[in-house]
Formats: structure tokens, sequence, C-alpha cells
């Protein structure tokens, strides 16, 4: 069955885009409340930074490089490159009709578009889920930001009170209410979550789609991926810059962002540790259903005719005797000695302690493919030891009389020399 098409199938992406205008909704009322204003000390240093009227990184900036970059970048190579035009599609171009239904459902345009509407949800997931948090903790612990005393402008002559040493909100003078609102915003930092949410989202994506730990140790793909957190990292040190955060608001602020974007990714993409899957989006399933398993095997074994390797798992191994039994129905060296005196013990020892056939020794399912393989071939065990025997015969020097001079010094040559000729 076709996992893109259904009927039914369409009401899970929806209800996403609502929560998601749910949380933008939810983040602008926010921006909207007072926070709570904590206690300050005049003579505190940590809040006598000047005041930057000019950001390095204003908020319509912010927007452009953590939402809107990351959703074109989405867009273009999931539309473009992961499509199969490039050479950083997933299949070499000779692969293309050995798999031919999927195929079909990998590179269609419905497909594509299911690819690029997961893409999207989840980077605007990241960023809002980071824009809710963050508000909402900024509302809450009211800190003062760097340069709350240049906001505050207070009185002249003003002093910290005399019993707990701590001054106010009434020493300011600031008829920007704005201004003073936003003083107490320092904690966390919202251009450091907001960044990390969409760029490290980012750098997951393409870690996906790259397959980046598929053990190939191509280091170029790690730079590229992480190109995007640098970018995140350099917007959240220019808060420091400006004196608009602490050095503790950006990194909580960035690790809150790296948080919202790994949750938001895994919602809708498989783990990179699953590199097989190569970052694919999980089909479109009902919403609040179970989802099918996947079927690791056939990722898995696709992703290494196209790697150029074979994998080592590719065949899934029968679980109990029965299933072994079954799985074989042409009795294709159930006769052999190998079946008999090795597996075929092994298999009712495995069935009836409980246990799985990927308990026995790796030596030992290595000797029953060979036999498989010596079957096929048409060749018994005998007939394949005479043919290495010859095949070692032939690599012996031919040259009489060097092995004469020699045969005294080394009896084994002579050996050899007199079995090779014997024969």
């Amino acid at each position: 069955m076709n996992n893109y098409s259904s009927g039914t199938q369409s009401q899970p992406p929806m209800r996403a885009r609502v929560i998601i205008s749910i949380l933008a909704a939810i983040f602008f009322a926010l921006d909207a409340v007072t926070p709570f204003h904590q206690p300050f000390a005049l003579q505190n240093y940590s809040l006598q930074y000047p005041f930057a009227e000019r950001e390095r990184v204003p908020v319509w900036a912010l927007g452009i490089i953590a939402v809107l970059a990351p959703a074109v970048i989405i867009a273009f190579y999931t539309l473009v490159l992961d499509g199969g035009i490039f050479f950083l599609s997933h299949h070499k171009t000779g692969a293309r009709n050995k798999y031919p239904d999927n195929q079909q459902q990998q590179h269609s345009i419905r497909a594509r578009l299911w690819e690029l509407n997961c893409g999207i949800l989840g980077l605007l997931l990241a960023s809002g889920t980071a824009f809710v948090i963050t508000g909402a903790l900024k509302n809450a612990t009211g800190k003062p930001r760097p340069d709350f005393i240049a906001r505050c402008q207070p009185l002249p002559g003003s002093v910290d009170a005399p019993v707990y040493g701590l001054s106010n909100i009434t020493v300011c003078t600031q008829t920007d209410e704005s201004i003073m609102k936003d003083a107490y915003r320092s904690f966390p930092s919202g251009h450091s979550s907001s960044s990390f949410g969409g760029l490290f989202f980012l750098t997951l994506y393409l870690a996906g789609k790259l397959h980046l730990y598929d053990q190939r140790g191509e280091v170029w793909k790690v730079f590229l991926c992480l190109i995007p957190t640098l970018g995140a990292a350099l917007v959240a040190v220019s808060r420091i810059e400006d004196a608009r955060h602490h050095p503790f608001d950006v990194l909580f602020g960035s690790a809150l962002g790296v948080l919202c974007a790994w949750g938001s990714y895994r919602q809708y993409f498989p783990s990179l540790d699953e590199a097989w899957k190569k970052g694919q989006a999980y089909p479109i399933r009902s919403w609040g259903t179970e989802p099918a398993g996947p079927s690791d095997g056939h990722r898995e074994r696709e992703f290494a005719r196209d790697e150029g390797r074979e994998s080592l798992r590719a065949t899934p191994l029968p679980q109990t005797h029965d299933e072994y039994e079954s799985s074989y129905p042409q009795n294709q060296y159930h006769g052999s000695n190998v079946h008999k005196q090795i597996v075929r013990p092994l298999m009712r020892h495995d069935s009836t302690a409980g246990s799985s056939v990927q308990d026995i020794p790796f030596g030992t399912m290595e000797t029953v493919r060979e036999e498989q393989d010596r079957r096929q071939r048409g060749r018994t065990e005998e007939e394949e030891e005479e043919e290495e025997e010859r095949m070692e015969m032939e690599r012996l020097p031919r040259d009489h009389s060097a092995i004469s001079r020699n045969s005294e010094d080394s009896p084994l040559v002579a050996s050899l020399h007199n079995l090779q000729y014997n024969r």
C-alpha cells in the first residue's frame, strides 16, 4: 500500500499548522505581558553597560536568518537536490531501475511535497516552541539586562536601600515604558534560542539527508552540516557584544534552542543513527494512530547497494527453528553435514531456550553461507577442497632445478615438489 496516498490522512499536517499558529499567537500575547521586576543593586557593575540603540542582529534580521533562510534551503534541497538531479541525490543513475516501485514513491511530486511539508513544519515547530518557552521564562524571571542602569536612568544621588542593599524600579526616571519592560527580559536570550532552534534544525536536517553517520568517514559532510550551527553561535555571541544578555543567558538560550530543534526534528524524521533511512520523513499516518514498524531490512539493503557495499545483515535471520525450516522450502543445504552437525542442533537449542538465532557465533553462520554458495555452484565439499589444493600447487615454482638444489636444505619444499609431480 502506498504510504503517500490516503483519503483521511491529510488531517495531521493541518492540525500541526493549527498548533504552530497557536504557538505564534501565544508568543505575541506573552510579548504584551509585563515581566516580573527583580530588585537590583545600583553598584552592580554587571548592570552598568551602555545601552546600544542599534543592535547587530535586529529582530527582522533574526527572522530571516533563523526562519526564512532555513526554509529556503530545505525547499531547495527537497525539491531539487533530493529529487535526483545532482550528485547529492540518494540514488545513482544506474540504480533507478532496480527498485521501480520504491523510486516512484520516493521521487514522485507528492512524496517530495510531503518531505517539504515535514521539513517546513519541523522548522516552524522548533522556532515556535523556542519563542514561546523563551517568552514565558523571560516574563517569569524578570532578570535585569546588562544595560539596565543605562535604561533605568536612576535619580541623581540614588543609593541602594540600607536594610537589604537593593533598589527597585521606583528609582528609575525612564519614561519609555517599552524600554523598561524590555530591560527585565535578560534571561534567557531570545536571539540565542531562536537562532539555534531554526539553524540547528537545519543542521539536523542536512545531517539526515546526507546520512552523516553512515560510517564512511566523509569529513566534508561534517563541515557542511555545522555551517548553520556556526551561524547560530555568531548570532548568540552578538547579544553579549550588544550588552543585551549576560553570558549565562546566552548559554541557556542556546541549549534551549538545541533541545527544541532536536525534539521537533525527531517529531517528523528518524534518528541520525539510522543512516540507511536517509533522513526521509515518516510516512503519512492518521492522527492518533500507532505508526507501522519500519522495514529496516529493505532500507538497509537499499542503502548498502546504493553505497557500493552489501550489508552483513541484508537478509533478516530467522528467529526460531520453525522459521528457519520454513525459510528454505527447496532444502538448499538441509542435507549437508554443516546443517546436520552445527545449525540444526543450535536452532533446536535456541527454540527450546527461547533465545534468538542471532546469538549463533558469526563464524558458524559464515560456514552455513559458504556451504550454500558451494551447493549453488554445483560442487561438493570434497571438490572444493581439491580445487583449493590444485590452486595452491599452481602457486609453487615450476623450476625443477631450483627445487632440486634446495631439496636437501628444505625438506618441506622437496615434499611439496614430489606431491605435485606424483599426481
